[in-house]
Order: C-alpha cells, then sequence, then structure tokens
C-alpha cells in the first residue's frame, strides 16, 4: 500500500475521472485534451495525462497533479483539496490536533492579536487618510456605513516602505513577538524581519458564533491579485470550517431554521441588508463538510444562492453532495438571469432578492429540472440523453424514498416506462457504489506553506538549460533515478543552474524508493506547474522497450553536460578576474589565476576548442 495519504488517493482516483467532472475531456492519442477551465481558449491546449497523472495547459502554462487541480478550481488551499479528495476516495485522515495546554494559550493568544488587529483595521478605515480606498470602495459597492461596522470591516493600509504598519503596532502596543504574530496568521517572514499578511486590502473579519475575531478575509484594491486573501490556517483559524457572518445570522437562523448560503462576503453584507438576516458564506473556499456541520448546529435546512454562471451552477451542485452526505435538507434559489450574484441583486432589487430566496425550490428538483433540459416530448435521442442525465441525478439522492419520488417524475415527463428507468438507476447505483475498503491514514506534514499572494519566484525568466529539463523529466517521470544521478553518475545537485530543477531534484532524492510518483505536492506552486510542463513530456528513453544502458548514457550525457557548464561559468568568472588583475598589476594573482584557468579547461574536453577562442 502507499506509504502516505497523498499516494494513497492518487491510487484509488483517476485523474482523467475527476478533471472530466470539470472539464469537457476527449482522448488524443494516449493524453485527454479540453478547453482549459483557467483562461478563455477555443482552441484545445489543456493537457491529462492519465498515465502520469498530472496535468498542463500549454496556453496558460498552469499544471500540476490531481491535487494542485481541485486547488485551483475550487480555489482552495491544500488541506482543504485534500479532505475533499481523500472523502472521495475513500481515505480517512488522522485528526493529528495539537492537544494540550499548549495549543489552547496559542489559540487564546492568537484571539487576542486578532481582536486588536480587527480595532486597528477599523480605526484605519474609518478615521485615516490611508483609509479612503477602503471608504472609497464600501461607497462604490452601496454599503451603508452603520452596516460596515455592525460586520467590523477595516482597511489594512500598505504599511510603508517594509509594508509592516500593523506589524510595528502590535510590537508596540500589543507586546507582541515575531512568533505570535506569525502563528496568529497576522505576519509573514521577509528579507529584514516581518511584513504584514495584508496590505492595502478591505478586511472582512471572520468571526465565530460568539463575536470573537478568528481571522480575516482581505480584497485587494483596484486590479491587484489575488482579489481575495484569507488569513492562513492558525491555531484559532481552520478555512475550511470557517463561516462568514456566523455571529450576526445565528439568531435569524435559530428563529427561521434554515441558513442562506452565498459565495462572498459582498453577498452576505448585502443579503442582511435586504432583510435576509439568516445569510452566511463560506470563507473563500468551495463548501465544506465542517462548515455544513457549523451551520446544522444552528439550521435544520440550506438554501444555496451562489452566482448565476456557470461555475456558481456547478459550485451549487457540488454542495448539494455535501450537504446530503450531513444529512440536511437543502434548496436552491435561481436567481433572475440579468444579476450575476446576490450582492448585485440587491442593490437593484432588495425586495426581489428576498422573494427569490423565499421561493427556492428542492435541491433534487432544481437538478432533475437541469438534467432533463427541454428533452420533455422530443425525439429519441434527446430523451434518451435526458435520461443518461436524470440517472446521474437521482443515484446522488441519499433516501430511497425521495428517490422513488423523483424517479417516478422522471420517467412521467420522459414518457418512458419507469421500470425501465429503475433498472437503469439499479444498474448505475451498482457500479457506482463498488468502493474500495475506507484506509486512514496520516496527512502529509511536509507541504511547503504557499502565499495566497503573488509568489516570488527565483526562477522567473530563466532560462531551462536543455540538459537541466532532460534531467528534470527523467527525475519527475521516476523519481527513483535521483539517486542513480547523484549516488553513481556523481552528479552535484548545486552546479544545476534552474532552481526548479535543483528543487525537484532534492524532492526526489528524499522520496521513499517504494513511491513511483513524483510527489508534485511537495513543491511550491511555480515550481508544480515546470514540473507538470515536465511530467506531459514524452521521454522515449524510459519507455519499457529501451535497452538500460541506453537510459544510462543519456543520463550520464546531462551529468557531463552540467558539469561542463560549470567549468564555462567558472572559467567566465575567472577570466574577468584575470582582466581585472592584470589593468590593477597585480601580477602574483595574474599567475595564479591563469593557472586555474588552464586546469578548468582540461575538464572540459569536448569544449576546449571553443573555450580556447573565446
Amino acid at each position: 500500500m502507499p506509504a502516505d495519504a497523498v499516494a494513497e488517493i492518487k491510487s484509488r482516483l483517476d485523474i482523467v475521472e475527476v478533471i472530466g467532472g470539470y472539464v469537457a475531456l476527449q482522448r488524443h492519442g494516449r493524453e485527454f485534451t479540453g478547453l482549459c477551465p483557467f483562461h478563455a481558449e477555443k482552441t484545445p491546449s489543456f493537457t491529462v495525462s492519465q498515465e502520469r497523472q498530472a496535468w498542463y495547459c500549454f496556453g496558460c502554462q498552469e499544471g500540476g497533479d490531481l491535487f494542485t487541480f481541485v486547488e485551483r478550481i475550487e480555489h482552495v488551499d491544500f488541506r482543504p483539496a485534500l479532505e475533499m479528495l481523500a472523502e472521495r476516495a475513500g481515505v480517512e485522515l488522522e485528526r493529528s490536533g495539537e492537544g494540550g495546554r499548549g495549543s489552547g494559550r496559542r489559540r487564546k493568544r492568537a484571539l487576542e492579536l486578532n481582536a486588536r488587529a480587527q480595532l486597528y483595521y477599523a480605526h484605519v478605515l474609518w478615521a485615516a487618510d490611508a483609509g479612503k480606498p477602503g471608504r472609497d470602495l464600501l461607497a462604490e459597492r452601496g454599503v451603508d456605513d452603520a452596516v460596515a461596522r455592525r460586520f467590523g470591516i477595516g482597511f489594512a493600509p500598505t504599511g510603508g516602505a517594509a509594508g509592516d504598519a500593523l506589524v510595528r503596532y502590535l510590537t508596540a502596543k500589543g507586546g507582541a513577538s515575531a512568533e505570535e504574530l506569525l502563528d496568529a496568521g497576522l505576519a509573514q517572514r521577509a528579507r529584514g524581519g516581518l511584513r504584514d499578511r495584508f496590505r492595502n486590502r478591505l478586511l472582512f473579519p471572520i468571526r465565530d458564533e460568539r463575536g470573537a475575531t478568528l481571522g480575516f478575509g482581505g480584497r485587494a484594491m483596484g486590479d491587484a491579485m489575488p482579489k481575495y486573501l484569507n488569513t492562513s490556517d492558525t491555531a484559532a483559524f481552520h478555512k475550511s470550517a470557517a463561516v462568514y457572518g456566523l455571529d450576526l445570522a445565528r439568531e435569524a437562523m435559530a428563529h427561521e431554521r434554515s441558513a442562506v448560503v452565498v459565495e462572498g462576503y459582498f453577498d452576505v453584507i448585502a443579503a442582511h441588508s435586504a432583510g435576509v438576516e439568516n445569510t452566511v458564506a463560506s470563507s473563500g473556499t468551495a463548501l465544506t463538510r465542517e462548515q455544513v456541520r457549523v451551520i446544522a448546529r444552528h439550521a435544520a435546512s440550506l438554501t444555496l444562492c451562489f452566482d448565476g454562471d456557470d461555475a456558481g451552477r456547478a459550485a451549487a451542485s457540488r454542495a448539494i453532495d455535501v450537504i446530503a452526505a450531513e444529512g440536511l435538507a437543502a434548496r436552491i434559489c435561481r436567481l433572475p438571469r440579468q444579476y450575476k450574484d446576490p450582492d448585485e441583486m440587491v442593490r437593484s432589487d432588495p425586495a426581489g432578492f428576498a422573494s427569490a430566496v423565499a421561493s427556492a425550490q428542492p435541491e433534487w428538483q432544481v437538478l432533475l429540472d437541469h438534467a432533463l433540459g427541454g428533452a420533455e416530448g422530443g425525439n429519441v435521442d434527446a430523451r434518451r440523453g435526458a435520461a443518461e442525465r436524470a440517472v446521474a441525478v437521482l443515484m446522488r439522492i441519499p433516501e430511497a424514498a425521495t428517490r422513488e419520488l423523483y424517479l417516478q417524475q422522471a420517467a412521467r415527463r420522459l414518457d418512458i416506462g419507469q421500470q425501465s428507468l429503475a433498472s437503469d438507476l439499479g444498474r448505475a447505483l451498482r457500479d457506482g457504489t463498488r468502493q474500495r475498503a475506507r484506509v486512514v491514514l496520516a496527512p502529509p506534514q511536509n507541504v511547503p506553506e504557499k502565499s495566497d499572494e503573488a509568489e516570488v519566484d527565483d526562477a522567473d525568466g530563466a532560462a531551462l538549460p536543455e540538459w537541466e529539463a532532460y534531467l528534470g523529466s527523467i527525475v519527475v517521470h521516476r523519481p527513483a533515478l535521483a539517486h542513480t544521478l547523484t549516488d553513481t553518475m556523481g552528479l552535484d545537485v548545486d552546479e544545476l543552474t534552474h532552481p526548479t530543477v535543483r528543487r525537484i531534484v532534492r524532492v526526489a532524492l528524499d522520496v521513499d524508493d517504494e513511491v513511483n510518483a513524483f510527489p508534485l505536492h511537495r513543491l511550491t506552486t511555480a515550481d508544480q506547474r515546470r514540473a507538470a510542463m515536465l511530467l506531459v513530456r514524452d521521454m522515449p528513453v524510459l519507455a519499457d522497450d529501451v535497452e538500460p544502458p541506453l537510459l544510462a548514457r543519456a543520463m550520464a550525457d546531462c551529468v557531463r553536460d552540467v558539469h561542463e557548464a560549470t567549468v564555462v561559468r567558472s572559467m567566465a568568472e575567472i577570466r574577468n578576474e584575470l582582466h581585472r588583475a592584470k589593468e590593477d598589476g597585480r601580477d602574483d594573482e595574474v599567475q595564479l589565476l591563469a593557472t586555474r584557468l588552464s586546469e578548468l579547461a582540461t575538464q572540459a574536453p569536448r569544449l576546449r576548442g571553443t573555450l580556447s577562442r573565446r
């Protein structure tokens, strides 16, 4: 059995099946292609390799593995993506939990610092010149000052040249240490010290049901990226369990016995302004089971009111399964087509929004209506396709009686025999429930923390030498060969010029020999893109019918090229220093440098003729 949760999940799930739930894929030779979901295109440049369990878009240069795709498409971090895929694969993740007094103290201190930070951000928004961009944005979005104050909205200033305004404030006024600020998710390490995590952003405090500030969601000004930035997971804040607006909505939720779930912070605020005060939102993630459980403490049903575009409809459909798994009823609110989200509708027609929520239909009815489309009374092909889509919906309904009622409706509307549709449904249910036994595994511990902000990439603009790209491809395809390159063939990892290739080789050297798949999740986002590009490259030298000596020779040639490139760089540096020594009259150094140059030249025999002419 694979040694960790990531490997086990990958062994149980097919990347084509998972991505195919989001993207229409077509087989193209050994790969699958489709239109990239991350940028607009008319010609497919999105490639999925079933054999290598990787994906890459040649249009926008995004790529990675199964986990990276779910992170991008669901707008979540690694941990929520891991949990979503683990649930689908039947893998139960051990809950390590940081029990004990130490964890309690860290949480208490994080809450204290978050409370001070919230007051600081609110002061900047309402009383400082630096908060004017935030005030302007609130006015532009039609948010009343009293409502904004009720939600505790604030503004994070740019923080000066060092970007550390909050750090300086909490250090001076709150007596906070650097480690406490990092631990609370309010700061991040920077050259020379700490800088604020949130800068030049409108901030929405994310509070628990008692009103304690767990973390923040920050909306960027203008076109800055990312548009929304959350607090990273801390002792107090777990994004997969946080529910925005819960403290202000819980009384209305308890009274109505239902909750309205929207997608964004502004959507929650707009809904409350329209009188729909039982409205909450997931905190920048797809709706999770943890969030549903939190909501279920106050409400018996959920009404989903997501954006009206394709992504919003798909998110609502996926959320239905999460809600059903927790045994709760759900409804889906469909906004009029002219409005893209609740916030936009409330600004135009607040009463209409409240009416749309009140008239929301049961979840399975909405999904079945969408599946049947306009096929009722249509030709055989249209009704056949609709029947297949209907079965796909019916098999998701957990209660047998409810499933039977909707099956009767679907058969009647399509004018087909109920028994025939029931037979197709029974076959689908049998096939769909053939799951491997659940296992319990520890989640990976060595995943690099990825900043939600634009990643500082030390490889940006760095050319990828052909021989290093070749070595990188070999290593991501077969991680075990990294030891052959270093231990047998003498590759010095520090000689590699491209930082991504260096990191790829180092990760591979740390992989258990029994693990065949390269662990992309151990790389940063930018490195994953390049590693995915190398993974989808064809490597004929790694084919099963290639003789081992041919592979060994190809690897040795690459190692030699790396050595010789190092020699070339060293010789260029020595030439420059030799030139300066001659100009300065440092005769002793001239002789030493000339000798060293001569010695290096003998180490690159294939390049000797070229080097002598430089």
